[in-house]
């Protein structure tokens, strides 16, 4: 496949999952409400503006995650398009996954769903640099520790969602903080987009 198409293709569906997230600001039903009124129920919507926070992060890391290891990618084959459509497909529920999370955060069932469809996500970023790896897809300049960082870090995020997940399950509020934590830890460049300036400069270096 293309590689532009299936990158362009990607990226339109991480702009309108992170777009959605904002759907889940809903007022209540008011007639005629005072400013009073009107302020306390904008209020009681601080739940829904974390977990928006939270997700508008989460789903950026990913798409910066998603950029950087294809860069390195030379080709694209028939399975990567497979285990990336089922990586969009559980970005696009992040949006009602964060919806039910800011409405009931202290209900358990809110952050375990949370946490499953992250946990979904993080098992098929996984399966899908696995993959490549098996496939020899990236170009010859990119180096073995590079994979190996990457491979650690994502296995890390694997861990820390699945265990936030059930988290939920005794502790939920304890659950939403651990998936802030998560988020805060990919913020720090790792594996292949910790290396690409070094790993690009090489490559041109060696031309």
């Amino acid at each position: 496949m293309n590689k532009a198409r299936f990158e362009a293709f990607s990226d339109g569906v991480f702009a309108f999952a992170i777009t959605l997230l904002v759907l889940g600001f809903v007022l209540p039903e008011m007639a005629n409400p005072s400013n009073r009124e009107l302020t306390g129920a904008l209020l009681r919507l601080w739940p829904n503006l974390l977990a928006y926070a939270l997700s508008f992060g989460v789903i950026g890391i990913m798409w910066q995650n998603h950029h950087a290891l294809f860069r390195l990618v030379d080709r694209v084959d028939r399975t990567s398009v497979f285990l990336n459509l089922l990586l969009l497909g559980g970005t696009a529920f992040i949006p009602f996954a964060t919806n039910t999370l800011g409405s009931h955060p202290t209900l358990p069932s809110a952050p375990f769903l949370y946490g499953l469809t992250l946990s979904y996500c993080a098992t098929v970023y996984n399966l899908m640099l696995a993959h490549l790896v098996r496939a020899r897809a990236f170009a010859d300049w990119v180096g073995s520790y590079t994979v190996a960082a990457t491979v650690r870090a994502y296995r890390v995020g694997w861990a820390g969602y699945v265990a936030a997940t059930l988290l939920a399950l005794v502790f939920p509020v304890v659950s939403f903080a651990a998936y802030i934590a998560i988020a805060l830890y990919y913020l720090v460049p790792r594996g292949v987009d910790a290396d690409i300036t070094d790993a690009a400069a090489r490559r041109s270096g060696e031309r």
